[in-house]
């Protein structure tokens, strides 16, 4: 199958004007009962209506097919060429009911989009077919599929309900399992679905960092740093300041959800250092993945006492340490930083009997005493200064 277009990545925001037009109609409250979404150009389906109307090769919509990652990489690399999505990256569209779990047909006429163009929906451990022969030079079975930040979860998961992990990759995506409940729309933060196995559907609530690793390599392209491998040199060098960084890269996620603020570096003077602006781009992670924890514990009634986390920015001692004293909680870091990879291999291994146990690898980071007024008091300037600038508008 033939590509008619560029991809469009999931922080792309040419869906802005599209969102601005549904908030406050019928559609909106539409996609968030529905859905469990924002409507936000963070989700697929205002990039969908824009490539309908802006690229002249899909105007043929009897003859597209239009998917999201894994339906690309399907029709590409399993015999028959299949049109299949999986439930969870399904969930992730802003065109699915998750609690009819269908594609929604309102939405879509809403929106005009054809249900024809869009894939089949299966479940999270489906017989997806064979690897094309020619590829690997044999057939190869695929019967896992989940998204990113459901695998990481899955990767984490324990049995347990209310297991509660963040990935800290481009972005950061925190997940807390609610097993068969599903929470209705929240302003703050996203309800989603985090697997089907076997027909049985897991849901999750969901808070979105829009820029965590990002952040990160912005500063190295501003020369703040110059190499990954100094990271953390130059963190033990930095001092506690005033310096609050603003992630706001591609706009803010959860729980503040504006696309308009920007990114910005505040409250530095001529005693700031390199070290010190690099400590508040770290610190400004773990600062809004404490303004997603306390949204949710305040929604759902919900003391969380413990978070596991992994990806790039869990590398980092610095960072660990001064999230588990921000949030005066232990916090669990994954030995493997790769857990969305390990998620869905151990989804593939368990649907052949081949897992005996559970992930426990980790290295854990306990509260410091002292530190959390402090850090705390930072963390309500850093929060209020984002209160200011979006009701400034």
């Amino acid at each position: 199958m033939l590509p008619l277009s560029p991809a469009i990545s999931w922080q792309c925001l040419r869906g802005i004007e599209l969102c601005k037009n549904i908030k406050g109609s019928k559609l909106e409250s539409i996609i968030n009962k529905s859905t469990g979404l924002k409507v936000d150009p963070y989700f697929s389906f205002s990039k969908i209506v824009w490539a309908l109307k802006n690229i002249e090769a899909l105007s043929d919509t009897e003859n597209i097919c239009v998917g999201t990652i894994d339906s690309w990489l399907l029709t590409n690399l399993v015999e028959g060429n299949p049109h299949l999505t999986e439930i969870t990256n399904a969930s992730r569209t802003g065109l699915y009911n998750t609690e009819k779990e269908e594609w929604d047909d309102e939405i879509l006429g809403l929106l005009n989009i054809p249900r024809s163009i869009l894939p089949k929906v299966v479940q999270s451990n489906y017989n997806f077919g064979f690897l094309s022969k020619d590829i690997l030079g044999k057939k190869i079975p695929i019967n896992s599929i989940l998204g990113d930040q459901q695998a990481s979860l899955f990767g984490h998961k324990q049995d347990q309900l209310m297991e509660i992990k963040c990935t800290y990759g481009t972005g950061g995506f925190l997940l807390i399992d609610t097993g068969q409940e599903r929470y209705d729309f929240n302003q703050n933060f996203l309800s989603t679905i985090a697997s089907k196995i076997d027909k049985k559907t897991t849901h999750a609530l969901e808070g979105s960092i829009l820029s965590a690793g990002s952040l990160i390599e912005w500063l190295k392209n501003i020369n703040i740093f110059e190499n990954n491998d100094q990271i953390e040199e130059s963190l033990n060098q930095s001092e506690f300041t005033e310096t609050l960084i603003i992630p706001a890269l591609n706009g803010l996620g959860a729980p503040f959800w504006n696309a308009k603020i920007r990114a910005s570096i505040e409250n530095i003077n001529s005693s700031t250092s390199k070290h010190d602006i690099l400590r508040a781009g770290f610190e400004s992670v773990a600062f809004s993945t404490k303004s997603i924890i306390e949204t949710i514990e305040n929604t759902i009634d919900y003391k969380i006492r413990s978070i596991k986390i992994d990806g790039g920015l869990s590398q980092s001692k610095f960072f660990n340490q001064f999230l588990s004293d921000l949030l005066s909680i232990e916090v669990k870091v994954a030995q493997n930083s790769e857990m969305t990879s390990l998620g869905v291999a151990k989804l593939s291994l368990l649907k052949d009997s081949k897992v005996s146990k559970d992930y426990d690898d980790y290295n854990n980071f306990l509260p410091q005493k002292g530190s959390y007024k402090k850090i705390n008091k930072k963390y309500n300037n850093w929060k209020n200064l984002i209160n200011t600038k979006i009701n400034k508008g």
